[in-house]
């Protein structure tokens, strides 16, 4: 058997152990996401696609750098700690949005720009379709910032004095998830033609990857209660009510995902550069 079927096949399987982790809440293996990450850089360091002979590997290493820092403790490590809300850190939603989205922001980012796109032919209905979720995805954050401003401002008790996040607060908040979707979409476009249609799957669920990220960092600012969370982040968290930690579950599974099908994607196109392993 070949590594490019052991390797995505154990990475897979560390994938659903980090998402069962998550979803009951029991480290059943704290460095899941850690070792699934690993194995997906060491099947595309040994493929080597063509197209992205060390950009791929590459930009694996800084997802496993973030899910390094954000492992679970163990349990004897973990404290209580006192979060106090005397003020409301104008910073906290960039800082929100960018921790969440920084390392597949990086992804992408290092694949558009060492990637050999000159060849790449995106059909009319590829880019139709890019332009018209991008267009989706901005609007739907004009609408969100829109509805938490509107909101501010109905809850706003007269007098001086801000009771509210101000509107820098909420543009940072969604600019780092937002510039994320966009350029997972500019990814999905340039991968749409037949070599690559996997891979292009997993850009698009980066988009819905960042999507969420940008309903998590608003969240992070105290909004009025007239706002609401957003429509995925509403949508993710009810997907089973009955499990209080199927949100982040969610999540973290289409996450997972995303990057075994961006990985899969752009290596399975290349088997003959994975030597046998016996």
């Amino acid at each position: 058997m070949r590594y490019r079927l052991i390797l995505p096949v154990a990475a897979g399987a560390l994938a659903a152990v980090h998402v069962l982790n998550i979803l009951t809440g029991v480290p059943l293996l704290r460095q899941a996401e850690v070792a699934a990450l690993l194995l997906l850089a060491a099947y595309a360091l040994t493929a080597r696609p063509p197209d992205l002979p060390w950009a791929l590997p590459a930009a694996l290493s800084v997802l496993v750098v973030d899910a390094w820092i954000t492992m679970p403790a163990e349990p004897a490590d973990r404290e209580w700690q006192v979060l106090r809300t005397d003020a409301v850190d104008p910073t906290l939603g960039f800082v929100t949005g960018l921790r969440l989205s920084w390392a597949a922001l990086l992804l992408v980012l290092i694949l558009l720009l060492t990637g050999r796109w000159r060849d790449a032919r995106p059909g009319r209905f590829a880019l139709t379709g890019a332009g018209l979720a991008a267009t989706l995805v901005v609007g739907y954050a004009t609408v969100r910032l829109a509805e938490i401003h509107f909101a501010v401002r109905a809850t706003q008790p007269p007098g001086p004095g801000d009771t509210g996040p101000s509107a820098v607060a909420t543009v940072g908040a969604v600019l780092a998830p937002l510039v994320l979707a966009v350029g997972a979409l500019v990814l999905a476009a340039l991968l749409a033609g037949p070599r690559h249609r996997i891979a292009a799957g997993g850009a698009v669920l980066l988009v819905l990857v960042a999507v969420t990220h940008l309903d998590v960092a608003l969240t992070a600012l105290s909004l009025p209660s007239a706002a609401g969370p957003g429509v995925l982040l509403t949508a993710v968290f009810q997907a089973n009510a009955s499990l209080p930690a199927s949100g982040p579950a969610v999540l973290a599974a289409v996450e997972v995902a995303a990057y075994l099908l961006l990985v899969v994607g752009l290596v399975g196109r290349h088997p003959g550069r994975a030597e046998p392993v016996g």
